[in-house]
């Protein structure tokens, strides 16, 4: 039986004013919505010194009441609960919901509901199963040392492809793991509280994923357990944390490392709490994710014509910015293993970490078959308590910062960020690789495959920077643009210190990053509609924007980081090619590169690496998946390696993620009602994975689904992931572009004009080694030579320059 560790954050949404009233030169009203009431909050902007510029807003088909708003159904989670919810049309046709309970998705579940009632935990009961659940915890504790000590196979053995996916979740120091696991230990604590309560008490699974368990821990002898929020000061600093906190004064925790994904809709585990779902159906075990990736997915060349493998890498950047989950590991930081030592089979239960839940792969796997390979390690993500602190369902932890604020290149706590920083003009640390400078060598003898004398293994603000050389190349442009701003900046404000050039050159940064985010990288993915939709079109000009909403939760979505945003796995080419002068140099597949950086100290090869993702075409986002991805992937020097289609499918288990027909209705469309309607032959395959299509996995058919408009997703993902930034924009106080009234550091007028001139294409130019490339396509995701987007040279002014000098003194 698996035990339960850590459990919910995200019941604590509440509305988000989606279009807000035309703002006016003197005054801005705006409008939220909590529950059935209506409040208003005007602003006089004069008294701040400025006067914004008239804002035009969206308007919707005037059916809904004045108590309720018509949005997107993703917008507004608990209307699929709601059968007599009103329809509405949005400005762009699309059927939306007039919408009361915006975020919450348990919003309808406050009183009594179909027979549940709310529960409420006296203290006896609280003594009891606090009791009940260190008892337990103790016994978990005392069955991993033994485990530990005494089993041969509870290790992963290094070299291995499964010690290559654990790698990718390592922590940056002693320190991390302990506070990780602090954590972690305090969640574990209150979710075997939980089952103790449901047992006890007789609670139901619906009344868990709704949150009807109301009880404030911190009064129970359970409240040592709860994780206290950051003390802010009283004025918000001007420079936003490095750890995120205290970007909402009303919610300081929000967005900060170490605290649990938000959700879309609640989870649906077999017990209620961490327990993996089962079929609909029948209520039988899932069919084995390896099972299913060999039977819908394959390898075939499709690539798109419109987009570069840029699309896919920042993609990969900015997912990290904001998500990272972690493999749960034994105390000391070791790697769990699940698997026989041979991977021939499962380790029994009785002697394996209550975290592990391998693939079982099937006897006549095609490929592993031929390494009588039975068994995909697979080990569960750490879990964090829930911010309120109450009993609940399990919840996964997020590592890093929810927001868009360049953790990747400065990390999630000041520690790391120290350990970055040269100190000297407001500089990162360089390794000076005979006058270029790349990234500070690792020291961490295990973060690469080799540290061997000229093999270079780097470092940065994520742990994952190794992973594959095209994201090193990444980590390096940005790092790089840190310092060419600061020496900028230092330069014509010769009278200041280390510490403002930094903090000054973080905010730029971010800025850039926001910019490129919104401005380049979401219009290619989603489509203009979609922006327009969800209001993630950025202003222009000199123009403060006005859609900050301190309601809205901005941390990571669960359905967003575990299924959504891994689509970007279908559009991987299994092969870089690297282009020389005149002609293709070398064809290099991509698990050869993977923890494997040292190309990068190959004199052109960055120059090579920058060109490559910028010119050719990523792959289209179906169910085609590179051999590289789900037969080599980690692989290092072995034969095979893990199929990361098959640890998507677990990983989304994992997390609770309700089936792919739930997540349809959630964004507006019909749910399936059969096989068929996937057509005949993907109808019969998936058929024979799957007993029900309400069995059917978020990340594999939110893959099957047909492009969406304008977008290169389907409508399910495409909705889900605008969700997201939509909620990264408004719930970020700090975000670039809103106003002196909303951000402790809002930038100028003229200073705006600046930072919108900015694309990853300039960024590019500016700090690329110059070996062999000189001209760029002005928009770096779009493929060169589409009308529009022809070649120019980095020094045209096609590619405008920032302007620093509206940040002199």
């Amino acid at each position: 039986m698996a035990y339960c560790t850590y459990f919910l954050l995200a019941l604590q949404f509440t509305w988000m004013a989606r279009s807000l009233t035309a703002h006016i030169p003197a005054k801005r009203m705006t409008i939220s919505h909590i529950g059935h009431h209506r409040s208003f909050e005007v602003v006089d902007h004069h008294q701040h010194g400025f006067t914004p510029a008239p804002h035009v807003t969206k308007v919707y088909r005037d059916i809904c009441s004045q108590d309720a708003e018509c949005v997107l159904p993703v917008q507004c989670p608990a209307h699929v609960h709601d059968d007599g919810v009103l329809k509405c049309k949005t400005i762009l046709g699309r059927v939306g919901i007039c919408c009361k309970t915006g975020q919450n998705h348990t919003a309808l579940f406050n009183e009594k509901v179909r027979g549940h009632h709310v529960v409420h935990a006296d203290l006896e009961a609280m003594g009891d199963v606090t009791r009940r659940s260190r008892l337990e915890l103790s016994e978990l504790h005392l069955r991993e040392m033994k485990i530990l000590t005494h089993s041969r196979s509870a290790l992963v053995p290094l070299g291995t492809a499964s010690y290559g996916h654990f790698r990718n979740s390592r922590l940056h120091s002693m320190h991390d793991l302990l506070e990780v696991m602090s954590v972690a230990n305090r969640a574990l604590e209150i979710a075997l509280a939980t089952r103790a309560f449901k047992d006890r008490q007789g609670v139901t699974n619906q009344q868990l994923e709704y949150g009807m368990i109301h009880q404030d821990l911190s009064q129970t002898p359970l409240g040592a357990a709860c994780v206290p929020p950051p003390v802010c000061p009283p004025v918000p600093p001007r420079f936003r944390k490095i750890d995120g906190s205290c970007n909402n004064i009303n919610n300081p925790s929000w967005g900060m490392p170490l605290t649990p994904y938000s959700r879309l809709l609640p989870p649906v585990y077999h017990d209620g709490i961490w327990t993996p779902r089962v079929s609909e159906d029948q209520g039988q075990p899932l069919t084995s994710p390896r099972l299913i990736s060999t039977t819908l997915f394959s390898d075939e060349d499709i690539p798109n014509p419109d987009y570069t493998l840029m699309l896919m890498q920042f993609g990969q950047f900015i997912s990290h910015d904001i998500t990272q989950s972690l493999d749960t590991s034994f105390a000391n930081g070791s790697a769990i293993s699940c698997c026989s030592e041979d991977g021939s089979a499962e380790i029994p239960h009785e002697f394996r970490h209550f975290a592990c839940f391998p693939v079982v792969i099937p006897r006549k796997d095609p490929f592993f078959g031929r390494y009588s390979q039975g068994c995909m390690n697979f080990v569960r993500s750490v879990l964090a308590p829930r911010h309120d602190c109450t009993l609940g369902y399990a919840q996964q932890m997020n590592k890093v910062s929810h927001y868009i604020d360049g953790s990747a290149i400065y990390g999630s706590s000041p520690d790391q960020t120290r350990a970055l920083r040269s100190f000297e003009f407001g500089q990162l640390t360089v390794f000076d690789d005979f006058g270029r400078h790349l990234l500070p060598l690792s020291e961490d003898p295990d973060a690469c495959l080799t540290t061997e004398q000229g093999s270079a293994c780097f470092t940065s603000g994520d742990t994952r920077t190794n992973q594959m050389v095209s994201l090193t190349v990444l980590h390096t442009l940005f790092m790089r643009e840190h310092n060419r701003i600061a020496n900028e900046l230092a330069q014509i404000n010769p009278h200041w210190q280390d510490e403002r050039i930094f903090l000054v050159t973080r905010q730029i940064i971010i800025a850039e990053l926001q910019v490129v985010t919104y401005g380049e990288y979401l219009p290619a993915l989603l489509g203009e509609a979609a922006m327009e939709e969800f209001d993630l079109l950025l202003e222009r000009d000199d123009s403060y924007s006005y859609d900050y909403n301190q309601k809205v939760d901005p941390s990571a979505i669960n359905e967003f980081a575990s299924a959504a945003f891994r689509f970007g796995h279908s559009m991987v080419d299994g092969v870089l090619k690297i282009y020389g002068k005149t002609k293709l140099e070398a064809a290099i597949d991509i698990p050869e590169v993977m923890f494997h950086p040292a190309r990068m100290r190959k004199h052109e090869f960055y120059d090579q690496m920058l060109t490559t993702m910028t010119t050719d075409a990523i792959q289209d986002v179906d169910n085609s998946m590179s051999d590289s991805l789900t037969k080599y992937m980690f692989r290092a020097g072995n034969p095979f390696g893990v199929d990361l289609a098959a640890i998507n499918i677990q990983r989304g288990r994992d997390h609770g993620l309700r089936p792919y027909n739930d997540y349809r209705e959630l964004v507006g469309q019909p749910r399936i009602k059969s096989f068929e309607e996937f057509g005949p032959e993907l109808g019969e395959r998936l058929k024979s994975v799957y007993v029900s299509v309400d069995d059917i996995d978020l990340w594999v058919g939110g893959l099957l689904e047909p492009k969406y408009g304008d977008s290169v997703l389907g409508l399910t993902f495409r909705d889900i992931i605008a969700e997201q930034f939509s909620r990264l924009k408004q719930g970020d106080k700090y975000f670039f572009e809103h106003d002196p009234t909303i951000n402790p550091g809002y930038f100028t007028p003229e200073q705006l004009v600046e930072i919108r001139k900015v694309t990853l294409s300039r960024i590019i130019c500016d700090n690329r080694d110059g070996i062999l490339l000189v001209r760029q396509a002005p928009n770096a995701f779009r493929k060169p030579g589409l009308p529009g987007n022809e070649y120019v040279d980095c020094t045209s002014p096609a590619l405008p320059h920032m302007n620093l000098l509206y940040w002199q003194d």
